[in-house]
């Protein structure tokens, strides 16, 4: 989402979440080309309305009203038999030693975004791109807190010389069984790495767990062309590698930053047969 957003003129500095009221057609818009390209489930345009984070872009009046509007737009064109996910993403605030927030100001504020998403009707929550246990935690606590429908927890780990860690230096085995006790139903990965990295880490968290895995990597490396951030896998080597990823164990897959319909496209015709 935010990467199309990007591409079709959004403001640096605007957050995404102020489209769902200034430019609802462009995000239902997009919602429905993800369903048209075999989309089964679609995120909210959520990912960053928590408060924390929408008042470090001065909208944090407005929390309750782009919440409840993304729920609205997506479920207005969401297919039967499809699904509406309400986007939980990173407040943008740092425990110490790197920042000043605590675990309670995490959960206040997750508590506060997954009540307007549950109150508007979403059909699970979608936590992601959580590069900090503790806060992934804080966010899956909360949902679980407010509501009995399902939750996904995905973070995000970077590859090493060592293995797969987040930057905070959690090892993914800790990710795994702290969140699977906070509550999550769903675990797995999204963002930062690439679709054929994600290959080799589902496995290490498929020994984990015995709950449903989900990947949704990028489109490859981020690069920077002509001051423009782009993606340069193609949609179908990304679906092989996803086709792959569905063989090392996991059982939700789509795609992060860089993969727009097309991606989807070619997922669904790898593995759905579509």
């Amino acid at each position: 989402m935010g990467s199309i957003l990007i591409d079709q003129g959004l403001e640096p500095g605007t957050p995404p979440e102020k489209w769902n009221v200034s430019h609802p057609e462009k995000i239902q818009k997009i919602h429905l080309d993800y369903f048209n390209a075999g989309s089964d489930a679609v995120l909210t345009n959520t990912f960053g309305g928590s408060r924390m984070k929408l008042t470090a872009h001065k909208h944090g009046q407005s929390i309750e009203k782009y919440n409840q509007k993304a729920v609205d737009l997506a479920r207005e064109i969401c297919p039967e038999n499809c699904f509406i996910a309400g986007d939980i993403g990173p407040s943008g605030a740092f425990l110490p030693p790197v920042g000043t927030a605590s675990v309670s100001d995490f959960e206040e504020n997750f508590l506060e975004q997954a009540g307007y998403l549950a109150d508007a009707d979403i059909d699970f929550f979608f936590i992601e791109t959580m590069v900090d246990l503790k806060e992934a935690e804080a966010a899956v606590k909360a949902a679980r807190s407010i509501s009995k429908i399902p939750i996904f927890a995905s973070i995000t780990f970077q590859k090493t010389k060592r293995g797969y860690f987040t930057i905070m230096g959690d090892t993914v085995s800790n990710c795994v069984k702290n969140l699977e006790k906070a509550g999550a139903n769903v675990i797995g990965a999204n963002c930062t790495i690439s679709s054929d990295e994600m290959i080799d880490l589902i496995p290490l968290i498929s020994q984990e767990t015995i709950l449903p895995i989900l990947a949704k990597p990028n489109a490859g490396k981020p690069q920077l062309e002509n001051g423009k951030t782009v993606y340069l896998t193609e949609p179908k080597p990304f679906a092989q590698d996803i086709e792959q990823i569905i063989k090392n164990g996991a059982r939700v897959v789509g795609g992060c930053c860089g993969s727009n319909p097309e991606f989807i496209k070619e997922i669904a015709k790898q593995v759905k047969g579509e």
